[in-house]
């Protein structure tokens, strides 16, 4: 199979490729075969490829908001990390950009061109597929904004390998989520507002300190772990916090003293330390605040 794929794709194919390599928490098992398509044409034949032979599928940005179970994981893993995927183009307040480029580096070239309305997404890892797959963002708290709220379309690819752009209207976003989960995301258009570059540079940097200060940023982690329940006075950091949790462990996996909605591996932590962790805070806000805790992060 792996010299058939090899043939009909270019780009890179590595088999048995460590995931905690090519994810932020430095955890997770191998991938039974691991392909950077070159362009979009290579994409759909690996697509039909999965699809003729039953073989799962996943992708995969900088792996910044997903644990990898131990094991690994079976099928095809997708990286879009050619330079086909990572084009930008800016005219007027209009970018489009493809979704393999860095969050972090589009936060900073909005910034630097004066366009406006990004620049509290700051600090935030990973490209801008799996941003937008997620509808990531900032807090609830309305100076935060969230990608989604920028997005006037998005080019994506559909499994039968076919590509269309959906609009605006055709895409639902919501709190870290989308209605694009069964798409591979090529290429969005946001549409940003114009301002001054020096307010702008200086507003994110601004965002960045505030982040550095209370996240743990400089950690192996996924982000935030859970979702913040929705009409409750407490955030999830707050009430993992308030019960005495940061700190807790399990094996390499920690809970950590910065921000207590961040479980970092502080030393060789395990998928499984990860999850043991999980079920112990989910268990602790039960039984003292009456909520089941949801997660953010993609457990594959």
């Amino acid at each position: 199979m792996i010299a058939d794929l090899k043939k009909a794709v270019k780009g890179k194919i590595l088999v048995r490729e460590k995931l905690s390599m090519h994810t932020s928490f430095r955890i997770g098992g191998p991938a039974d075969i691991w392909v950077e398509p070159s362009d979009t044409k290579e994409l759909k034949k690996i697509i039909l490829f999965a699809s003729e032979r039953n073989v799962s599928l996943f992708v995969i940005g900088t792996g910044s908001n997903v644990l990898v179970n131990d094991s690994g994981v079976e099928g095809i893993v997708i990286h879009l990390g050619a330079s086909s995927f990572r084009s930008i183009k800016i005219k007027g307040n209009n970018v489009t950009v493809g979704a393999g480029y860095s969050m972090s580096a589009l936060v900073r070239l909005c910034c630097e061109k004066g366009l406006a309305g990004m620049e509290s997404m700051t600090g935030i890892p990973g490209t801008v597929g799996g941003a937008i797959h997620m509808n990531a963002g900032g807090s609830t708290n309305p100076i935060f904004k969230n990608i989604g709220d920028f997005v006037t379309s998005v080019k994506v690819m559909e499994p039968n390998g076919s590509i269309k752009r959906l609009k605006r209207e055709d895409i639902q976003f919501g709190y870290r989520c989308s209605s694009l989960h069964s798409y591979i995301i090529i290429e969005a258009t946001l549409k940003l507002e114009k301002g001054d570059k020096a307010i702008l540079n200086s507003s994110r940097i601004k965002f960045l300190d505030m982040k550095k200060q209370k996240q743990a940023l400089d950690a192996y982690s996924a982000g935030c772990v859970f979702k913040n329940p929705e009409n409750f006075q407490f955030t999830c950091g707050q009430m993992i916090d308030m019960l005495g949790l940061k700190g807790a462990s399990v094996g390499g996996a920690e809970v950590s003293g910065k921000h207590a909605n961040f479980i970092i591996n502080k030393k060789d932590a395990s998928c499984r330390d990860v999850i043991e962790l999980i079920k112990f805070i989910k268990t602790k806000v039960k039984d003292n605040y009456n909520i089941d805790l949801e997660l953010e992060i993609k457990v594959i």
